[in-house]
C-alpha cells in the first residue's frame, strides 16, 4: 500500500535582516551568524556552515546557531555532525524544542528509530500542541509496526490540525495494516474531502475496496486515481490484474500495455 512520505520539517531559527550587514548594526557574532542564517536558506550550505562556526568562535553560548549548524550540516547528509550540533544546543537550553525535534529527524536518517521516537516524545513534553511531533511520532511508530501507537499519535495530531491532509492518509495506512478496513476508508475520503484531486487517496481506497471485495468500487477508484494522475503506473497494473481475475482480456491488455510504457519512461 503506498505511503505519502511527510517532508521532514528541520526547524530553522532565523531573524530576518537585510542581506548588507554592518558593525554599526550589529555585533560581529549576529554578523556572522545572520549571513549563515542568509546562506542557509538559498541553498549555498558551505559558506553558511563556515559562518556558524565563525559565530561560535565569537560566542560558545548561543543554542541557536548550533541548531542551525545542525541544519546545514543536514543539508550535507552529515548526520553525525548535525547530531552533535543539536546535543551542545541542547546542552545549553534544555527547552529548546526545535532541537529535540531536529535531533529526532538525524537520529531517523540514520535508522536509529527508537531514539528518534524519544526525541519526539521530548517535544511533546515540552510542547503538549506540536503538531509536527505528534506526525512524525506517528510515522515512527508505524516504522517500528507498532500501529495501536501510530493511530494514537496521528488523531492527536488531527486534533491540533483537522486540516492536515497527511495525519488522515496516513491513519488510514496505520488503520489498513491492523486490518481496520471500514475505518481506514473512511480516512482517504476524508483526505478526498479536503483534497479531490488526491490520486494517491483514490489509490489507497481502491486498494481497501478490493480487500473487502467490492470490485466495481475497487476498480471506479483506480480509474478516479487515472484521471487524476494518467502516470499512476501501479492503477494500471492493478487494473490489469482486475479485468484479467473477470476475463476481461482486452481491456487486461490495454492496461497491461499502459503500466509497460509508463514503466518504460
Amino acid at each position: 500500500m503506498k505511503r505519502i512520505v511527510f517532508t521532514v520539517l528541520l526547524f530553522l531559527n532565523v531573524i530576518c535582516a537585510p542581506l548588507n550587514y554592518g558593525a554599526e548594526e550589529f555585533g560581529d557574532f549576529d554578523v556572522h551568524y545572520q549571513m549563515g542564517n542568509e546562506y542557509n536558506n538559498r541553498g549555498l550550505v558551505d559558506l553558511a556552515i563556515t559562518e556558524y562556526k565563525k559565530a561560535i568562535e565569537l560566542n560558545r553560548y548561543s543554542p541557536k546557531v548550533y541548531n542551525n549548524l545542525g541544519v546545514a550540516y543536514s543539508k550535507r547528509k552529515m548526520f553525525d555532525a548535525e547530531i552533535a550540533a543539536y546535543k551542545i544546543a541542547i546542552e545549553l537550553d534544555p527547552r529548546y524544542t526545535d532541537a529535540y525535534f531536529n535531533l529526532g529527524i538525524a537520529y531517523g536518517a540514520k535508522g536509529m528509530v527508537d531514539e528518534e521516537i524519544s526525541l519526539y516524545e521530548k517535544v511533546i513534553e515540552l510542547d503538549p500542541k506540536n503538531f509536527e511531533a505528534f506526525y512524525n511520532l506517528g510515522d515512527s511508530y508505524r516504522e517500528k509496526e507498532k500501529y495501536d501507537e501510530s493511530i494514537t499519535a496521528y488523531k492527536k495530531a488531527i486534533e491540533i490540525s483537522p486540516q492536515s491532509v497527511n495525519s488522515y492518509f496516513n491513519l488510514g495506512v496505520s488503520y489498513g495494516k491492523k486490518g481496520l478496513l471500514d475505518d481506514e476508508i473512511a480516512q482517504y475520503k476524508k483526505v478526498l474531502e479536503l483534497n479531490p484531486r488526491s490520486a494517491e487517496a483514490h489509490f489507497n481506497l481502491g486498494v481497501a475496496y478490493g480487500e473487502k471485495k467490492m470490485y466495481e468500487n475497487q476498480i471506479s477508484e483506480y480509474k478516479k486515481a487515472i484521471a487524476l494522475n494518467p502516470g499512476y503506473a501501479k492503477a494500471h497494473k492493478n487494473l490489469e490484474s482486475i479485468y484479467r481475475g473477470k476475463g476481461m482480456k482486452e481491456e487486461a491488455d490495454r492496461e497491461l500495455s499502459m503500466y509497460h510504457d509508463l514503466v518504460k519512461k
